[in-house]
């Protein structure tokens, strides 16, 4: 049976907010889902990311992300940072039925500001709130992405429970020619420390896309898609890491009704599997 986007939206966003507060001691144990805390005034960390993604019908396609990024506390509810986005891509079209052409390429995808401004914190409140902006820039892909950021903290200081919801517009160059894009994503975490410096979590996705600019122009819905996965977390001292695996569920949504855009319950423009390795150092 389908489950309706807004329907798991709502869902999750309540259930992200609805845990009794406590204390978080270390880092977020989340891959995907951000979380409300924020730099200390005066402090820094680098953060390096690397997204692996693969599995499209009839071809051998894998894409992996990198992301560097420098945080800064600019007060102790205010944080900046700087980050530098690219990526890798291979495909190998297995036959005609394959929807893209065949590539082997490295690209630098561009360059971003991001600003998280904390409204309240999750040690002090029953729930944390945090609002996100982030515009990037390159030759051929340019972005503006807004999140509303929740989390809350419960079982003293070992579990912790965050929801994430996510705008993005996209303006994205193919040969020659400029395709506009909307994406609202619904993030939704829960984590456990099971031991001095490790964590577990399960984190979910829906998202849905928008051919066009959605809510400022007129934009038409093209496909729902949904993830579910672990994530590892370890912390100590100057540094941690959380590893991220996502899993698509066969619930995907042909919205469009263009040929090609969901394949046998799976969305064809999002991977069948995504795994993820944030790296944080103190600085």
């Amino acid at each position: 049976m389908r489950i309706g986007f807004w329907g798991i939206m709502a869902a999750s966003l309540a259930a992200g907010i609805s845990a009794a507060p406590g204390a978080w001691a270390d880092e977020s144990p989340f891959a995907y889902v951000y979380t409300t805390d924020t730099q200390p005034a005066g402090s820094a960390e680098l953060e390096q990311w690397l997204t692996y993604e693969n599995g499209r019908p009839s071809e051998s396609w894998n894409h992996v992300q990198g992301r560097t990024e420098l945080e800064y506390g600019l007060t102790n509810r205010l944080q900046a940072a700087v980050m530098f986005n690219y990526d890798w891509l291979n495909i190998r079209p297995h036959g005609p039925a394959a929807a893209d052409s065949a590539a082997d390429e490295f690209t630098y995808t561009s360059t971003g500001a991001e600003l998280v401004y904390q409204l309240s914190d999750p040690y002090t409140h029953p729930v944390g709130v945090a609002v996100y902006f982030e515009p990037s820039y390159g030759s051929d892909y340019q972005e503006i992405e807004t999140k509303l950021l929740v989390d809350s903290h419960f079982l003293d200081d070992r579990l912790i429970a965050a929801a994430n919801l996510i705008v993005e517009y996209e303006w994205e160059r193919e040969d020659g020619d400029w395709h506009k894009g909307t994406e609202v994503t619904l993030y939704a975490g829960l984590g456990y420390r099971f031991a001095p410096g490790w964590s577990a979590a399960l984190e979910f996705k829906a998202k849905r896309e928008f051919d066009g600019i959605a809510i400022f122009q007129q934009a038409s819905a093209a496909a729902d898609s949904f993830t579910l996965g672990p994530t590892l977390h370890y912390a100590q001292e100057g540094w941690w890491a959380s590893l991220g695996l996502q899993e698509q569920l066969p619930w995907a949504s042909n919205l469009s009704g263009d040929t090609g855009e969901t394949v046998g319950g799976f969305a064809h423009e999002e991977p069948r599997t995504a795994l993820r390795l944030r790296v944080g150092i103190e600085l």
